[in-house]
């Protein structure tokens, strides 16, 4: 009877240790696949991260942006325009001064004369000193301003020169005056020594 109990013991102790391996293991394993759920590998971790903010950009412009947001507007200048006059402001023995025509932009006004020579001789002309030349010439506005050359022909191309224009030949003269008579308004050019002519654009 002594060795039934002891063989029962042991077999009763042998079958505790294996609950308790079985128990422990089990709890290691489950422990385990908790730990790899809950914690990605780096890499899957900074894709992830990359992928919801701060990652390549796919050249699409933002939800609501449009190109060029924030740039100022051009502003656009009003249009030019050229006004065919044709008038005489000198002419004697086959000698002329035509106010060809005038063109407006950007807020001045160009005044484009020809001299011509219809005599059988030359035509001796001089342009003054840029700094006569300038004051040589003038336009009076219809509100009775003055207003003078900005440049011209002879400050640009022969200031202080004396030349002649030969028979049957012309030179093609200019004046910019920084200002822009209203269309319809009349104004009067003197034109160096020659008469006084009225103008108007329209």
């Amino acid at each position: 009877m002594t060795k039934r109990y002891v063989g029962l013991l042991a077999l009763v102790a042998v079958t505790a240790c294996l609950a308790v391996v079985g128990t422990l293991g089990g709890w290691f394993l489950a422990g385990r696949g908790d730990s790899e759920r809950a914690d990605p590998t780096p890499s899957a971790r900074d894709a992830a991260t990359t992928g919801a903010a701060g990652g390549p950009s796919t050249g699409s412009p933002a939800a609501g942006a449009s190109p060029g947001a924030g740039a100022s507007p051009t502003k656009e200048q009003p249009a030019g325009r050229t006004y065919q006059l044709d008038r005489s402001v000198y002419s004697q023995s086959g000698l002329t001064v035509t106010l060809v025509s005038a063109a407006t932009t950007g807020g001045k006004l160009r005044l484009n004369l020809t001299y011509r020579n219809g005599s059988p001789v030359p035509w001796p002309v001089s342009c003054p000193t840029a700094e006569v030349d300038r004051t040589s010439s003038e336009i009076v506005l219809s509100d009775g301003r003055t207003v003078r050359p900005e440049s011209t022909w002879c400050t640009t191309t022969r200031p202080d020169e004396s030349f002649s224009i030969a028979p049957g030949e012309r030179v093609e003269s200019w004046a910019v005056f920084p200002v822009v008579p209203e269309t319809g308004s009349s104004f009067e050019l003197s034109w160096y020594d020659f008469p006084t002519l009225d103008v108007r654009l329209r």
